[in-house]
């Protein structure tokens, strides 16, 4: 009997000893992209590791002077499990603020896992310059810890047509420089 205590021991002691596996936390995040002056795009606000979210929700900040926010839309993430409620917000162009984006998954089980868009947000480039794209504010499944956020960021460049007048007009003050100073040495 002593052997098979210490047989189950030794076994139970093993098995306490086998690193314990534990799910990666899921990630609400936003992209870095680079666009043109002029151009309106979109940002999908997106997660990765979700098990069995019912809600979700939060705020958006951005350089209000770079980027201009149109409109924010529903994703797919939860309407393609079932019924849904979404809120889109109240966008301020003025402080650089979208607040209180949410969802409810309000239809039967099996609850939205996996990884998707949960928003897309439109915005129009106004200005070259870089507009960190930050959240706060954040919850899901109406908690604000057990995830991550991953901040990200738009950077505005000049339209391509400036840059070639840009660079048409260096050309012509480099041309009528060399000139000049040509014309002198005859």
């Amino acid at each position: 009997m002593t052997r098979t205590l210490l047989a189950a021991l030794a076994i139970a002691s093993l098995v306490m000893l086998q690193p314990l596996r534990v799910a990666a936390a899921p990630v609400i995040s936003a992209p870095f992209v680079t666009v043109g002056v002029g151009d309106t795009f979109t940002i999908p606000i997106s997660i990765t590791g979700a098990t069995d979210v019912t809600s979700w929700q939060f705020d958006l900040a951005y350089t209000p002077s770079i980027v201009k926010a149109n409109s924010v839309t529903e994703g797919p993430f939860m309407s393609a499990f079932g019924t849904t409620f979404f809120t889109p917000g109240v966008i301020n162009n003025v402080t650089g603020l979208i607040s209180l984006v949410a969802d409810s998954y309000v239809d039967l089980p099996p609850d939205p896992s996996g990884g998707g868009v949960l928003a897309n947000i439109e915005f129009t480039a106004l200005a070259p310059g870089v507009s960190p794209l930050t959240f706060s504010n954040v919850f899901l499944n109406d908690l604000d810890s057990g995830f991550q956020t991953t901040n990200g960021r738009v950077t505005v460049v000049p339209e391509p047509a400036t840059l070639t007048l840009l660079g048409l007009g260096l050309g012509a003050a480099l041309g009528v420089h060399y000139r000049r100073r040509h014309a002198r040495r005859w």
